[in-house]
């Protein structure tokens, strides 16, 4: 099966995490992405590696989603995880609450593609749908809660698509929680370029939002929004990083180049 130019997009984060696991294995031990590695070579992705920036970046992406979502489970007992545009990534084994379902969202070809390396878990439900085909949240229970988390998905859609994404997610789930990170116009288009280099040169980034707090306007039934502009915060000891890593997201957060966004929903 060959793979479209934006799902071989989905490889970057998985073998940055690698790398990120290889380089500071204390600080992001992580074997599924290096499992990945070999559906990469096996899939025969032209994805390839990126620099010592972005490869932190893609660790500490990971860190932040297990962070909020555990955190939000530590609260709601049981919630429902979504895993909007999951590719080949496996949260179920990272859980600290032993009862909730991941959903894993993501075009039908890349589930099929899934299921032909990742071995099935029963407390995993496949959703074959765009994230923008909204019919997905009619197979999501969300009776103790809904924590939701986007990982490098929305570079890829229109404002208007996750705008609408947005409001229906927080009509249908009262108290749920939405993650996801996002980057300046201006760092967007170097990303772009970067990625371009990389491997995919037709994949657009149109999500291209001046303000990150615009996303307040986005819905009456947000309660909160929570923006982090500096990735490294999310650790313990961010001085356990190279010098020369923590300047570059000093430089971003100085810039607000990057960061992750974090909706409450009443």
């Amino acid at each position: 099966m060959s793979l479209s130019d934006v799902q071989q997009t989905l490889f970057f984060p998985l073998m940055g995490r690698a790398e990120a696991s290889r380089r500071w294995p204390d600080l992001f031990p992580d074997p599924w992405a290096q499992e990945a590695l070999r559906i990469r070579r096996a899939e025969g992705s032209t994805a390839q590696q990126l620099g010592a920036f972005p490869t932190a970046v893609y660790g500490l992406r990971h860190l932040m989603t297990l962070r909020e979502i555990n955190d939000y489970l530590a609260a709601r007992p049981g919630a429902a995880v979504v895993n909007i545009g999951c590719g080949l990534d496996r949260l179920v084994d990272e859980l600290t609450e032993p009862k909730s379902v991941v959903y894993n969202l993501d075009f039908p070809e890349v589930l099929e593609a899934r299921r032909r390396w990742v071995d099935p878990h029963p407390r995993e439900v496949d959703l074959p749908y765009s994230a923008t085909d909204l019919r997905w949240l009619e197979h999501v229970n969300g009776e103790h809660g809904v924590v939701a988390i986007a990982a490098g998905v929305f570079y890829y859609l229109e404002v208007e698509d996750v705008r609408s994404l947005i409001r229906a997610f927080g009509d249908r789930f009262p108290g749920a929680k939405l993650c996801y990170d996002a980057e300046s116009p201006t760092v967007t288009r170097m990303s772009e370029r970067s990625v371009a280099r990389n491997g995919t040169p037709d994949a657009r980034m149109p999500f291209k939002v001046k303000d990150p707090y615009e996303v307040r306007t986005w819905s009456d039934r947000i309660s909160n929004v929570r923006v982090e502009f500096d990735f490294s915060t999310y650790l313990p000891d961010r001085k356990r990083l190279p010098l020369s890593i923590r300047a570059g997201f000093t430089g971003m957060r100085l810039i607000k180049g990057m960061y992750e966004v974090v909706v409450d929903f009443a």
